[in-house]
């Protein structure tokens, strides 16, 4: 049985975040067929990176689990006076002088680009040292080394221990960070690249020019939950005595999964439904399952319901008139193909690229740029038959995103780099 390990920033049944949850499903369901290793942080959140669990060894759901303490929070101050001189010195267009200084200064400025990387790197965290330690003692135990995510510490100084085992999965998608000058040589470095969608994989291609790299689009495996809850709609959201033993009581609501952030165009999607139902009265609600990184509205039909365990998670998602998905930085949107799974509509930014080739792939959603596409979409999923899009979500996911071609694609790339 072969060994791997993957590196990810944060880890835990606790821990709410896209790249995170597809690191956990993909390692539980590896666990099966590989000796499974997970090297992370003892953070839960992140945007300090404090710690949070202990710095110890433990199994989850059959995984084993190597924590390691962060050694400062992320500095966020230090961070962007990197960050800064990063931008300005990566633009050697705008340098002036003679050309013989403008060559000294290319050298100069090299090395100046590779210490505020690093230095970005460790203020931008979570800054793990002892983990990399563990890693250069260790990786000759590993036939491969996974990193999921691009952004982070552990996988910005992770890459460099053993780049010809190494896989990378990147969950890149367009954002400011992904521009600076450490990334370039980054996405040069694995053996090995998965990718989680076309679009990101066009993306990446596009901007590193890396399509030498062994690569391919891996997926995920999505399946509808098993369990539900016990409870109906009405108890979960706390409305009183149900109505019926119907499991979705009656009640009509949106549901938006995912960290609640600007981030993620949480405060477009509050803003449109807002003025939505100023335009439209109706007990329509909003309801929100994850954990808030910014104010929610004091809205009488938003409701919060925080972080919710898996079935009631999955009940309100199967009696949702609609998943509302209004992020610009997606790289696969793992809770979009669970809708589709289950036959739920998706009204998702076109501002994404991944979010339109999902929609527009599998026609079982809508998509909008504006108030009034999101008026229109709303209405028409309250008022028209959804079940041809139910069909066309679960005929989607069937085809491209079964775990049968997922362990597939993965087993590919394990031998490969452990060759």
């Amino acid at each position: 049985m072969k060994k791997i390990a993957f590196v990810v920033q944060r880890y835990g049944v606790e821990v709410n975040g896209g790249a995170e949850y597809y690191c956990r499903i993909m390692a539980e369901r590896l666990a099966t067929t590989y000796e499974v290793d997970v090297l992370t942080s003892c953070a839960l959140e992140y945007v300090t990176w404090a710690n949070w669990y202990p710095a110890e060894t433990v199994m989850i759901n059959g995984v084993r689990v190597h924590r390691f303490a962060t050694q400062h929070e992320r500095l966020v101050k230090q961070a962007a006076r990197a960050e800064h001189k990063l931008k300005k010195w990566s633009r050697p267009e705008e340098w002036q002088g003679l050309a013989r200084l403008r060559m000294w200064a290319r050298a100069l400025v090299g090395k100046s680009i590779r210490r505020y990387s690093r230095l970005w790197a460790e203020y931008q965290g979570p800054y793990t040292p002892d983990l990399i330690d563990y890693l250069k003692r260790n990786h000759p135990q590993y036939d491969a080394l996974i990193f999921i995510t691009y952004l982070y510490y552990p996988t910005i100084a992770g890459l460099n221990v053993a780049p010809r085992k190494s896989i990378f999965i990147p969950t890149a998608h367009d954002e400011v960070p992904i521009y600076l000058p450490v990334f370039g040589p980054l996405f040069q470095k694995p053996r090995a690249i998965l990718f989680l969608t076309p679009a990101e994989r066009s993306f990446v291609h596009q901007l590193f020019r890396n399509e030498s790299i062994r690569n391919d689009v891996v997926g995920v495996g999505i399946e509808p939950a098993r369990a539900l809850s016990d409870k109906p709609v009405s108890q979960i959201l706390n409305l009183g005595e149900p109505g019926s033993s119907a499991a979705n009581d009656g009640v009509d609501y949106l549901l938006y999964i995912g960290r609640i952030d600007t981030a993620k165009g949480c405060d477009t999607m509050f803003a449109y439904f807002k003025q939505y139902k100023e335009a439209h009265p109706s007990p329509l609600k909003l309801v929100l399952v994850g954990q808030a990184f910014m104010p929610i509205p004091d809205h009488p039909d938003i409701q919060p319901v925080g972080f919710v365990d898996e079935p009631t998670k999955a009940t309100l998602l199967q009696n949702a008139k609609a998943l509302v998905m209004p992020s610009p930085y997606e790289s696969l949107s793992m809770v979009t193909l669970e809708s589709f799974a289950v036959g739920i509509p998706v009204i998702a930014t076109a501002e994404c690229a991944v979010l339109r080739d999902h929609i527009v792939g599998s026609q079982a959603g809508l998509l909008f740029r504006s108030y009034e596409e999101f008026e229109q979409a709303v209405d028409q999923l309250l008022t028209q038959d959804t079940a041809e899009m139910a069909s066309n979500g679960r005929a989607y996911v069937h085809q491209y995103y079964t775990w049968k071609n997922v362990l597939a694609t993965f087993d590919e790339a394990v031998n490969y780099v452990a060759s």
